[in-house]
C-alpha cells in the first residue's frame, strides 16, 4: 500500500533528482530544465496517479514522484501582494509582490523576494516580515489610492 503526502505541501529541489528525463512530463521538460536543480521554493498541490502538480507562481508543471526536500509551507505564493512591516524600523514598510520564494539551505529558511514599485527590493525577506493584503483590506495602494 502505496502512501502519499498529505497536499499542498512545499518544496525544493536542490539536487537533480534522478538520472534522465523520465521523471518530467514530455511537455513539461524545458521548464523543469531550467528550474531545477535551484532553491526554488516549489508548491506541489495534486496527484494525478502519475504525476504531481508543482505550482511556482502561475507555472505549473508535472512530474513523477522523486525525492525533493520538504520546507515548512508560510503561506505565501509568488504573485501574491503583500505588506512589509517596518518591525521597529527595521524594514522600510510598504507594498509590494512576491517575485520570487527562495529556500537558504545554510540558514534552513525561506526567503522571498519582493517587488515594490517596479523595482525587486535588494534583499529578500521572512514570512515574518510580511502579511498578505488579503488580511489587510482597508489598505490602498500608494501609487494609486486604490484598495488592492
Amino acid at each position: 500500500m502505496t502512501i502519499w503526502p498529505e497536499m499542498p505541501d512545499c518544496g525544493v529541489y536542490l539536487v537533480w533528482p534522478c538520472d534522465g528525463t523520465d521523471w518530467i512530463h514530455p511537455d513539461d521538460v524545458m521548464i523543469v530544465e531550467n528550474w531545477i536543480p535551484s532553491s526554488r521554493v516549489f508548491r506541489r498541490h495534486r496527484f494525478d496517479g502519475e504525476h504531481y502538480r508543482l505550482q511556482y507562481g502561475e507555472q505549473t508543471v508535472r512530474v513523477k514522484p522523486t525525492m525533493w526536500r520538504r520546507v515548512d509551507d508560510e503561506g505565501f505564493s509568488v504573485g501574491e501582494r503583500v505588506e512589509i512591516l517596518s518591525h521597529f524600523q527595521e524594514n522600510d514598510p510598504g507594498l509590494g509582490i512576491i517575485r520570487e520564494i527562495r529556500f537558504e539551505k545554510s540558514s534552513n529558511r525561506v526567503l522571498y523576494w519582493i517587488e515594490s514599485r517596479e523595482l525587486v527590493l535588494p534583499r529578500p525577506f521572512v514570512a515574518s516580515d510580511l502579511v498578505p493584503l488579503t488580511s489587510r483590506p482597508q489598505l490602498r495602494d500608494p501609487e494609486n489610492g486604490t484598495a488592492p
